[in-house]
């Protein structure tokens, strides 16, 4: 049904950078006391590559 409505790649690259963002800022505040700040940086850049992957048709 909704096969002709198409994701840009700016729309994929934001929804896996937010899951990314969203994962990582929970992993270092609840394990690392919020100190490791380059985990969700880096966490950031591989969810909206991952994105970009797993949101295509």
């Amino acid at each position: 049904m909704l096969n002709h409505i198409r994701m840009p790649y700016l729309v994929r690259a934001l929804c896996g950078a937010t899951i990314g963002f969203l994962v990582s800022l929970y992993i270092v505040n609840t394990y690392f006391g919020g100190s490791i700040n380059f985990i969700v940086y880096l966490s950031v850049v591989a969810g909206a590559g991952a994105g970009i992957y797993f949101f295509r048709r």
